[in-house]
């Protein structure tokens, strides 16, 4: 038996449509709190576009759980719009993609510091920033993009705007792990299928559509040193999934989308993760308070409990829309919560 806080995820992927339903009902089983992304087909650049995804998110049921909205940050939200929406609650952090780095980002940033602007009222409201690390250069290889962006970009960023909360989403690698560790007013979400995972398990037998994301998962040295960082408990890394819902028939294409959908299996992943490296102590960290305690929000300290279970029978997959949406996972171990 282990008992841990009700886990938080600062990183979520809800998408819309009738994967939306599908979704928000899987995190409600499992957090009491996630940060939403805004990536969506008609991404969230206004106080509109926010508004009815809110709209949509509640008439579904979120009483449950505390969601934190993000905003797409890009040139189509005006600095009033930006600033008032902020001020009336209506989102909690901003997001910026690079342009075409990953899914629904082709109207993503190309060039970081025709943001100014923005950057200087996400200063002075002390609004978060959520950054997908990945530089766009064609020729950048696109195992290195995101050690270029911490160098080109990131450096930037913090040098013109030093009192700007920066959470760098999903690392990848060693340089990223570095980064956040030398660094004032940064912090780092890891998901579960970048510690767990590496280029051996993704594409050193057959290849595994199932598993190609954004930033790509790295190879060993690199899963190591982002095992080690969850591991130690430092405040700086957290729980986000990254939990990415696609229809399989956009993940088994010659086209496959960027995503991996782990949000069903991803805490029990990580409870028999944190207990075979005999690190349960070090769990609430991760999953809770590291995250809570980098955006300054309070939780709920009541505990719930998970029994190890034998011979469970994993689902695979689960119909939405007349297609599949495909579950990760990777132990064959589970851990059920007790209601």
């Amino acid at each position: 038996m282990v008992s841990i806080f009700r886990p938080s995820d600062f990183h979520v992927h809800l998408r819309e449509g009738p994967i939306l339903n599908h979704s928000l009902n899987e995190n409600l089983k499992h957090f009491q709190r996630i940060l939403i992304m805004p990536n969506l087909s008609n991404p969230i650049t206004n106080s509109k576009i926010l508004l009815n995804y809110r709209n949509q998110i509640e008439e579904i049921g979120s009483n449950q759980m505390d969601i934190l909205f993000t905003v797409y940050l890009n040139d189509d939200w005006s600095i009033k719009d930006l600033e008032n929406s902020y001020q009336n609650n209506l989102f909690f952090a901003a997001k910026l993609y690079p342009k075409n780095a990953t899914t629904n980002s082709t109207s993503g940033v190309g060039d970081i510091r025709k943001l100014s602007k923005h950057f200087e009222i996400l200063e002075k409201n002390s609004i978060p920033l959520c950054l997908h690390g990945e530089t766009i250069a064609p020729f950048d290889d696109p195992f290195e993009r995101e050690k270029i962006f911490l160098n080109k970009e990131l450096v930037w960023i913090q040098n013109n705007f030093p009192n700007i909360k920066i959470t760098l989403e999903h690392i990848t690698t060693k340089d990223a792990v570095d980064y956040v560790k030398e660094n004032k007013n940064i912090g780092a979400t890891i998901t579960v299928h970048h510690l767990l995972e590496n280029t051996n398990s993704f594409l050193g037998d057959l290849l595994k559509p199932e598993l190609f994301c954004k930033p790509l998962i790295k190879n060993r040295s690199h899963q190591l040193s982002l095992q080690k960082a969850a591991l130690s408990g430092n405040k700086k890394f957290f729980f986000g999934s990254d939990s990415a819902p696609h229809l399989s028939k956009k993940k088994f294409n010659s086209q496959c989308c960027a995503g991996v959908y782990s949000s069903k299996y991803g805490v029990s992943n990580l409870i028999e993760f944190f207990s075979s490296n005999n690190k349960l102590k070090v769990l609430d960290k991760f999953l809770s308070i590291n995250g809570n305690g980098h955006y300054s929000l309070d939780f709920n300290k009541k505990k719930i409990t998970y029994k190890k279970i034998k011979n469970f029978k994993f689902v695979s997959k689960t119909r939405c829309n007349q297609d599949y949406l495909i579950h990760y996972n990777h132990y064959n171990a589970f851990w059920l919560l007790n209601k």
